[in-house]
């Protein structure tokens, strides 16, 4: 009875340490990750069907739009009109008048002389909304890059934990089935099958849990992209995460300083700032004096219907001045008007009019002082805004940069630990072939093996996060 228990027990223990090579073999496998294909083609299908980034890419055509109109008014303002008229004419000899017809067309055109700077200013405040909505256009495309990197490192190594507890399960399951026909043969204890249905339960439980996170992986994944099913990409995904974890060759200050060149909050707080103080300068111009001026040149004439119509040379030149006086304003035109004389109706029409006119407004435009509060507040609102994103950005990097370094020690020192724990591991199993280590203490050191393996994962996967965190950072590939 004592031999058969024996060589149950030695059976038992080497059908554990198979499963838990087999175990660490799955979780260990090396894989290269180069240009991933599958992950390339995620970000095209993507970039192509994202709704948040067509929206942003519609924002970009409309700002440019307004950059058209703003640049319009830089010129001359230039209008074809024309004028038909009809009506009676009461004359003293006879009330009942006579009927008359009169026509102009010609040319009219407007330009501003002088606006201070005014049209330019909001010619280039509308430019920088363009950097602006680029700026927007390509953050939010990096951020969808950035979240499909994530999710589809995340996607790699759960398919991995999933495949690999799904292997592990089996063969407990199997193993359990064998030690419930030994314990019915009284083969072993109770203490040995309580031992080994809880080992069963603790990779059931890892492998139904590992299954639910591998298929909302795969649901996230695919969200992300825009597709019904991962296999719409028509790429064939990696296999898991190479644990071979690179060096970037960039130090913290040197990311530093591609933060503050390259961050997209960054570039966008800074515009910001910039477009509040050409909003100044644009408040401020209002108080400079404008000069406009207007002319038509065309042709016009009324006569009778009794007599042909004839239609005489006729232009007018119009000269204005404007200008805001701290809450005041003053307006004056000087008109020049030009006929030539022809037989007309009207004796009194003139043909050569000069006319001065000046306005002068008391506080009809208090708008200027509420307007230049408002971009002085704006200015240090925006000003403010650049300098903490700024902060926040670079302590942004600098906790993605320890987290790099924290993982990729880490990295390193459960790689020697799995050396170790794999020395230990075969030590211990002469051990235990010689009676001098309990089957129990064998098992508790096959699950720290495996359990360093799987941190070592962790760790990879993390310094994979912590590396596309900061390149999203600082819009620069880092290896």
């Amino acid at each position: 009875m004592g031999t058969n228990l024996l060589k149950t027990r030695t059976l038992y223990k080497k059908c554990i340490f198979v499963f838990t090579v087999l175990f660490l073999i799955c979780l260990s496998y090396k894989s290269v990750y180069c240009e991933d294909a599958f992950l390339v083609k995620c970000m095209k299908i993507a970039e192509s069907r994202d709704p948040k980034l067509m929206a942003a890419h519609e924002q970009v055509q409309l700002s440019r739009s307004r950059t058209i109109r703003a640049a319009r008014s830089l010129f001359p303002q230039v209008m074809i009109q024309h004028t038909n008229s009809k009506g009676k004419t009461a004359m003293a000899s006879d009330i009942s008048g006579y009927e008359y017809i009169g026509e102009s067309y010609g040319v009219k055109a407007a330009q501003a002389l002088y606006e201070g700077y005014r049209t330019r200013g909001s010619y280039e405040y509308e430019s920088m909304m363009v950097t602006a909505s680029k700026y927007n256009y390509t953050k939010t495309r990096e951020e969808l890059f950035s979240k499909i990197k994530l999710a589809y490192y995340e996607y790699l190594t759960l398919k991995r934990e999933a495949q690999t507890l799904g292997k592990a399960h089996e063969i407990v399951v199997g193993l359990f089935d064998k030690v419930k026909k030994e314990y019915k043969a009284r083969a072993i204890s109770q203490l040995d099958l309580l031992e080994a249905e809880n080992f069963k339960d603790r990779i059931t439980d890892m492998y139904e849990a590992a299954k639910i996170n591998y298929d909302f992986s795969i649901k996230k994944l695919v969200s992300l992209v825009g597709i019904i099913d991962i296999k719409d990409v028509n790429v064939q995904p990696l296999d898991m995460l190479s644990d071979n974890v690179p060096e970037i060759s960039f130090t913290l200050d040197s990311l530093m300083g591609l933060v503050l060149t390259n961050n997209l909050d960054v570039q966008t707080a800074k515009i910001q700032t910039e477009m509040a103080e050409m909003k100044i300068k644009i408040n401020r111009s209002k108080v400079i004096p404008k000069f406009y001026i207007e002319g038509f040149y065309g042709r016009s004439g009324e006569a009778f219907t009794t007599a042909p119509l004839d239609l005489t040379t006729s232009w007018n030149v119009v000269g204005k001045l404007s200008w805001g006086l701290w809450g005041n304003s003053l307006e004056a035109s000087y008109t020049q008007d030009k006929t030539d004389p022809k037989t007309i109706i009207d004796a009194s029409k003139r043909i050569d009019t000069q006319t001065q006119d000046i306005k002068f407004s008391l506080l009809d435009d208090l708008e200027y002082f509420v307007e230049s509060k408002e971009s002085d507040v704006s200015f240090n609102q925006t000003n403010a805004d650049y300098v903490e994103t700024l902060k926040t950005k670079r302590l942004d990097t600098e906790k993605a940069y320890n987290d790099y370094l924290n993982s990729l020690n880490n990295a390193r020192t459960l790689k020697k630990e799995i050396a170790l724990r794999e020395r230990k591991l075969a030590l211990m199993k002469k051990r235990n072939a010689l009676y001098e280590v309990q089957t129990v203490s064998l098992m508790e050191e096959a699950w720290k093996y495996a359990e360093a393996i799987a941190s070592y994962a962790k760790a990879t996967y993390q310094n994979y996060a912590s590396v596309t965190e900061m390149e999203k950072l600082t819009l620069t590939p880092l290896r």
